[in-house]
């Protein structure tokens, strides 16, 4: 994603207004100039240890409180509380937290100097529950990058049809990496990655935080090198669009791994797997999904090819492999003693 945004204009707009000099990186350039703000945050707070506390320090520094709905009545409840202290942005709460919409920050106009001047209602109702944790970051997202020309019109909707928008799609790009901050994570993380560990840390730093999307964040902040896969079944690239020369589409599935994480560590030893790879028959990833739960293995990687018959490096990885829904979730990192196991 962050590839992407880097020729975005809004992108560029918004890295020049909060005064980063020309760079041909402006995703990057942004992300640096967050990421100085946040650590002047740990530094005042020097006992803030868990990501669930860093995030409540940040929403400190940055003035705001989160107002979560968890039930139609805690909706009523806020909006109720709100407009009674004259905060009139608040009457039409229910009508805007509509069934796309996560998230709502409002600058107060009328508060006591006491009081903070932003307001970030999070919807966590039903579904949108799993995503409660990073919602409060993207909101952070906005504020961390709020320039002083805005600040005092500042109103924004977090509403997920704007996900593909550039500023919006950096946004998340600055959420995922502050939700799972890695000078925060790397300290517990060590040795081979695992579920367990994942969960264990999950537990012990953002217990709010969605299974999946800590699996997505540890996984980037993890110092060792790895891969997290999510393989499902699904059509070679192009095929749902062209159609054989009688016009006719291919309608064949196969396990391919659609959604690829590669992390730092990862990329700097070259270890990867292209997206929309058709998974090998041989893998255990293949026969997690067709036959168990959950399995471990150690697989070549030269075994995965493209349709167009390039093979991967010839290199031992350890891979675990867990069935999730219609899916499969996978780890991968290297074979550290380079001996396979048969």
């Amino acid at each position: 994603m962050a590839g992407r945004l880097k020729n975005s204009v809004p992108v560029w707009k918004l890295a020049r207004d909060l005064g980063i000099a020309a760079t041909d990186d402006p995703v990057s350039a942004v992300l640096k100039f967050c990421e100085r703000r946040v650590k002047k945050v740990v530094e005042t707070f020097p006992d803030c240890r868990t990501l669930s506390e860093l995030l409540e320090a940040v929403a400190g520094k940055l003035d705001t409180i989160f107002e979560i709905v968890t039930l139609d009545e805690d909706l009523e409840q806020i909006q109720k509380r709100y407009v009674l202290k004259r905060e009139k942005g608040f009457a039409g709460l229910d009508k805007e937290l509509s069934d796309d919409v996560f998230a709502i920050t409002y600058r107060r106009i009328h508060r006591e100097p006491w009081e903070r001047e932003f307001v970030s209602v999070i919807d966590a109702r039903g579904a949108k529950a799993s995503r409660a944790y990073f919602s409060k970051w993207h909101e952070l997202a906005h504020l961390l990058t709020l320039t002083d020309q805005l600040r005092l019109s500042f109103r924004r909707t977090h509403v997920a049809k704007n996900f593909n928008s550039p500023e919006e799609a950096l946004m998340e790009v600055i959420a995922g990496h502050f939700g799972f901050y890695g000078p925060f994570v790397k300290p517990h993380a060590s040795g081979t990655i695992s579920f367990d560990e994942i969960e264990a840390l999950r537990q012990k730093l953002c217990p709010e935080a969605s299974q999946q999307s800590a699996l997505i964040g540890i996984v980037k902040a993890w110092p060792e090198p790895c891969l997290l896969i999510n393989a499902r079944l699904a059509k070679k690239r192009g095929n749902a669009r062209q159609g054989d020369l009688f016009g006719r589409k291919d309608s064949r599935d196969s396990l391919r791994a659609v959604h690829v994480t590669v992390n730092e560590a990862a990329r700097r030893e070259n270890l990867a797997i292209f997206e929309n790879m058709r998974v090998p028959e041989s893998s255990i990833i293949y026969r997690v999904f067709h036959d168990m739960p959950y399995g471990e293995a150690v697989e070549n990687l030269s075994s995965w090819k493209t349709s167009k018959g390039f093979t991967l490096p010839d290199r031992l990885v350890e891979i675990k492999a867990k069935k999730s829904w219609e899916s499969v979730d996978a780890l991968i990192s290297p074979k550290k003693n380079g001996r396979s196991v048969r």
